[in-house]
């Protein structure tokens, strides 16, 4: 049974901090009715936290016979459309299915891998998007990690068409943690003990009992699932390695807190790059658990000064051993900078455009072209301005903007 639910029992109360005025508008929530202050789940045991979803966009440069291969990859699609697929034996060992489907308008291509999906566009270098599309399986990242992947990837992307890695930018994270809890987590209890921005949602019962409760939809930036994880391992045995992390001999009553996070929230938190995300993944849990959602016990008015139920009090710290729990700030107006190397990586990709356009091919030739067209376009002093604006903005401005 599924329940699409808007929370018609909640009412708005002003948010408790300053950096909420947006996007998913929202304003914390409390319930009518007030309920005991005595804790529902009183017994429950942290079993494990990390990362069980990553996207990535990477940005590729393909060899110098790109449109060879390129020929050869479309060949193989359309012999993967008559067949359903086809298996191909990389020189690395791996093994992987051409799958005769693409990903939207953006990624021909999709080889299925064990760790891994890859999705493939027709561009030789990466424009003002990547031109390669990573989506990493849980097992992979729990069992190998994140580097063990990508050093998996750049291999497989030589050996597909000589591909380079310029930057890799991260698309989307599930943040999780695993509990016991025993007896597992009711709609009840989490109705009455919720402060949270977002109002949207639905939940899935089964059998009347709790199965899985959204917050927010699935399409926004920021989404929470909280479920029977132990249901899931356990309904069609191949995920049971679960356990060996769990280090437990039964899935009766694992449960999981799980924040999706989409390309949008990651921009405003700040987290662009794989060592943005590593160092800033404890912050943004700990924002997520706080800011925009907790679980607090009904002993005052005001949602800010309700006490944190001693459960979600274990969630929020969860991530505390894994990375510095450093403040994040969610910048609704700025997405935060991104780093030289993703600029450099669209200026090489415009250049070779532009060159191209101009009938040029020397590199040396093109850069002289560009600088003389751009000192033409704009002066030097609109630019230094533009510059300082910029800088000032992000706050890497070493002199402070005398001039």
């Amino acid at each position: 049974m599924v329940i699409i639910f808007q929370d018609d029992e909640l009412r708005p109360i002003p948010p408790r901090d300053s950096d909420g005025a947006s996007g998913e508008s929202l304003g914390m929530m409390e319930s009518v009715t007030h309920h005991a202050s005595t804790p529902h789940v009183e017994e429950f045991q942290f079993l494990m936290c990390g990362i069980d979803s990553l996207d990535l966009g990477v940005y590729v440069v393909w060899g110098s016979d790109w449109k060879r291969r390129l020929r050869s990859l479309d060949k193989r699609k359309q012999q993967a459309r008559k067949e359903g697929g086809l298996r191909i034996h990389l020189p690395s060992g791996r093994i992987c299915i051409f799958k005769p489907g693409g990903k939207g308008e953006n990624y021909r291509f999709h080889l299925q891998f064990e760790a891994y999906n890859l999705y493939i566009g027709k561009a030789a270098r990466p424009g003002s998007s990547p031109n390669v599309y990573l989506s990493i399986s849980a097992k992979t990242l729990w069992l190998n990690g994140i580097e063990t992947a990508v050093s998996w990837i750049t291999e497989d992307l030589k050996t597909i068409g000589g591909g380079k890695i310029q930057f890799v930018q991260v698309s989307r994270v599930d943040l999780c943690a695993d509990f016991w809890v025993p007896g597992g987590l009711s709609y009840k209890f989490l109705l009455s003990h919720k402060v949270t921005r977002n109002d949207k949602g639905k939940l899935f019962l089964d059998k009347n009992e709790l199965q899985t409760y959204y917050v927010g939809d699935a399409k926004s930036p920021l989404q929470l699932r909280m479920y029977n994880k132990g249901v899931e391992v356990k309904k069609d045995g191949i995920k049971l390695w679960f356990l060996d992390l769990w280090q437990r001999e039964s899935t009766e009553d694992i449960w999981r807190i799980e924040f999706q996070v989409r390309r949008p929230a990651l921009k405003q938190f700040g987290i662009n790059s794989l060592d943005d995300l590593k160092e800033k993944q404890a912050g943004v849990w700990l924002y997520l658990t706080s800011k925009w959602f907790s679980l607090r016990l009904s002993n005052n008015e005001k949602a800010e000064r309700k006490t944190i139920h001693p459960f979600w009090c274990a969630v929020q710290d969860c991530f505390k051993e894994h990375a510095p729990d450093n403040e994040v700030k969610r910048e609704y107006r700025s997405a935060g900078a991104v780093s030289p190397e993703w600029h450099l990586s669209h200026i090489d990709g415009c250049l070779s455009s532009f060159a191209a356009l101009l009938g040029i091919t020397n590199r040396a030739d093109a850069l002289h072209e560009l600088q003389r067209r751009l000192t033409k376009r704009n002066n030097a002093r609109d630019f230094e301005t533009a510059c300082i604006k910029k800088a000032i903005q992000r706050g890497t401005l070493s002199d402070g903007g005398d001039r």
